[in-house]
This record gives structure tokens, C-alpha cells and sequence, in this order.
């Protein structure tokens, strides 16, 4: 797949890059903040003797505990990490699930569900958990202020791949990730066009649109995983990816 892009979209990339760095380094900072704001909350709740005002201490030291959790989550998937290692993909869905229900909005509904503890695989957390994310914008784009977004995975073992996108030889035993939504679905004739970068079906799109899925897509194709797509037009949209399981090193996830 070749990529043509125009300077003004090469600095936009560079531009979120420059973005992404900053930004870890103001969590960073929130969560000093926090740190101190719950600190001096403890104190006060020490400290205090009227029993009024304990609910709305206990409320404020769960909302600092919140806000805590989502800054270790956004740090977590922003982590520079470009090494391919082994690590368990149901730990790493649950994390980008979790930030991506906080999100997403209110109206839309984010279910999850992993069957087994053995989902170790081999490759780049960083890679896989921006494609995890970007499916379930992609999901969040389909379904507008209200639907469901299924999030799953699952062992099974294959002989082959109905469909694979990347046409590969792909057999054996394998962890399948799934993200389906409730959305309006694509349109038979646009379904070789969607992981084309900057391809949008979106009615006025943003600078950054349409880069998800080709980044879906390259990583896909870089860590040997076989990916289906299935549509109905008004009923949603399913995505599938194929993971190898590293054989011999299975981790419990519990």
C-alpha cells in the first residue's frame, strides 16, 4: 500500500506527534496535583468533626481517585514503546476499553467480554493498543451519540480465513479480537476503500480523518495478524483481527 500525503498533512502528523510528547508530560504534572489535592482531602477527613460534611469529602476523594485512574490509563497507552515483546492482549483490551468507555459518551455503550486466560501474544503493545482504539472510535463514529460498541476475545483455533484482508496463509491457534458496533455500516463498494489513509466517509472531515484504519491496517500487516471486515448497511459494522498465540508462554490474565 503506498502512501501519498501532502506537505500541509506530513506537518498535521508531526504537529500530533509534538501534541502527543507535550501532553505526557502535563499528565505527568495532573498527577502531581491530584497526588497533593488527595493528600490535604485525607487530612481534612482526619481532621474533620462534623459528620455533614463527610459525604462530600468521600465524594471528592472518589473523584480524585477517577481522575488518578484516567491519568495512569492515557499514560499507559501513550507509553513510547517500539519493541516487539510478549505480553497478555486481554490485559492490554481492558485497558483501552476502560479509557475509551470514559470518553466515549454517555450515550454510547461499551461491552466487553474475553473468554480464557491464555491471550499471550508477541509484538508491539503500543501498536496494538492504538489499533484497539482506533476501532472503537471508528465503532463511535458509526453509531453518533447513541449505541453499542462490542469489544471481545476469544481462543479458537483455525484452518483459514474467510476474507483475510491481508491475504495471509494464516492457520492454528489464535486469539480474535473483535470490535462490532450498531451503526449505520458501510456501503459494499467502499469496503477496499476504507483502510486507503485519508479516506473518510464523514460529511465534513477533519484534518486527521481517515488515518485510523490505514494505521489499523500497516499494523496489522507488520505483526502478521489476518483481519475481516463485515458490513450491513444500518445494522453495523464488525472487525476482526487474528493473533498468533505465543505457544509456550501462556500467563494467566486473572
Amino acid at each position: 500500500m503506498q502512501i501519498n500525503m501532502t506537505e500541509k498533512e506530513w506537518q498535521h502528523l508531526g504537529q500530533m506527534a509534538t501534541i502527543g510528547e507535550l501532553t505526557t508530560g502535563i499528565v505527568h504534572d495532573l498527577k502531581n496535583q491530584l497526588a497533593c489535592i488527595g493528600a490535604n482531602i485525607s487530612l481534612i477527613d482526619c481532621l474533620n468533626e462534623n459528620q455533614a460534611l463527610i459525604k462530600y469529602i468521600k465524594s471528592i476523594e472518589r473523584q480524585v481517585a477517577y481522575a488518578d485512574e484516567m491519568a495512569n490509563l492515557m499514560l499507559r497507552m501513550g507509553a513510547k514503546n517500539d519493541d516487539h515483546d510478549y505480553f497478555d492482549l486481554a490485559l492490554l483490551m481492558d485497558d483501552v476499553a476502560r479509557f475509551f468507555e470514559r470518553v466515549a459518551g454517555r450515550g454510547i455503550t461499551v461491552n466487553t467480554y474475553v473468554e480464557g486466560a491464555n491471550h499471550v501474544i508477541s509484538g508491539c503493545q503500543t501498536l496494538i493498543s492504538n489499533s484497539i482504539l482506533n476501532l472503537c472510535s471508528n465503532a463511535k463514529d458509526a453509531v453518533g451519540e447513541m449505541g453499542i460498541i462490542e469489544v471481545s476475545l476469544i481462543r479458537d483455533t483455525v484452518e483459514r480465513i474467510e476474507d483475510d484482508l491481508l491475504n495471509l496463509d494464516f492457520s492454528g491457534d489464535c486469539s480474535i479480537l473483535t470490535i462490532r458496533d450498531s451503526g449505520c455500516g458501510i456501503d459494499s463498494e467502499k469496503i477496499n476503500d476504507i483502510f486507503n489513509p485519508f479516506f473518510t466517509t464523514k460529511e465534513v472531515a477533519s484534518a486527521h480523518a481517515g488515518l485510523g484504519l490505514a494505521n489499523v491496517m500497516a499494523a496489522a500487516r507488520e505483526h502478521g495478524v489476518s483481519m475481516t471486515v463485515d458490513s450491513i448497511v444500518g445494522k453495523g459494522t464488525t472487525f476482526k483481527l487474528y493473533f498468533k498465540t505465543a505457544k509456550g508462554r501462556f500467563k494467566s490474565s486473572a
